[in-house]
């Protein structure tokens, strides 16, 4: 892997990643994105999900650039991984989010989202029992596998290290659903999918300061190492398949 100085004046230069999939057009149709029937690979059946008229979108991009600072993303993640060692085996990462008790005076990051991208800091957990994964609930000592269709990840690893897998194909796959569990929520995500564990795929060894760049609709999984996890600055672009899909 392409191992960069972790400057991190990203938004302006790295919404531009995304150019040469926004096409609307023909091509959209074919990907499955448009008439409410996900593509799927494997060949499950796609479930009936209707089309939004109107899909609510986020403002555009403010007009200025925007910096954080690696000392504090590195403070972020020191904090983090801390709480993870005196707490193994608790949930601290839902994809996204995860309440974390930090220390007063932590750094905090706002995560930010726009009609064309949204950037926000994670934190990925190796957990010493195994337990029901975030999404699936399948037993696993990680997280869920992710896939989205209508969405291209960069990651800049910001602390700790660890694996990520990508390509290949999700085995025990679900189509992702609305506000949790997906075994128990009820409002399908089109283009959204997890499970776990990946077969056929790629698998990169990375360390604070390395990037990775995820194409639309490859499957990813971040693998963290045990006791420190590993932190991240994710920037997801919007590549125009599903309006609105940059909230997922």
């Amino acid at each position: 892997m392409t191992r960069h100085a972790p400057s991190l004046l990203l938004v302006s230069a790295l919404v531009g990643y995304a150019a040469g999939y926004v096409s609307p057009g023909a091509d959209v149709a074919a990907q499955g994105g448009r008439g409410g029937q996900p593509a799927d690979p494997l060949g499950t059946p796609a479930p009936n999900i209707p089309p939004v008229a109107n899909p609510p979108l986020y403002p555009d991009p403010p007009l200025k650039p925007m910096h954080w600072s690696i000392d504090d993303l590195r403070k972020i993640h020191e904090a983090r991984a801390a709480f993870q060692r005196a707490n193994p085996d608790r949930p601290t990462q839902g994809g996204g989010g995860g309440a974390l008790t930090l220390p007063q005076g932590t750094p905090v990051f706002q995560g930010q989202r726009f009609r064309t991208h949204n950037i926000s800091t994670n934190f990925r957990a190796f957990y010493e029992t195994e337990r029901p994964a975030n999404l699936t609930g399948v037993m696993s000592h990680y997280d869920d596998v992710e896939q989205h269709e209508g969405v291209s990840d960069f990651y800049v690893i910001t602390g700790g290290s660890g694996q990520m897998i990508v390509d290949g194909v999700i085995e025990n796959r679900e189509y992702r659903r609305a506000g949790g569990n997906s075994g128990t929520a009820s409002l399908l995500l089109p283009g959204e999918f997890d499970g776990q564990p990946i077969k056929g795929g790629k698998t990169y060894a990375v360390k604070a300061g390395d990037w990775l760049a995820i194409p639309p609709n490859d499957p990813h999984w971040q693998l963290p190492a045990p006791k420190d996890g590993m932190s991240y600055l994710l920037l997801k672009i919007n590549v125009g398949i599903y309006p609105g899909s940059i909230s997922r």
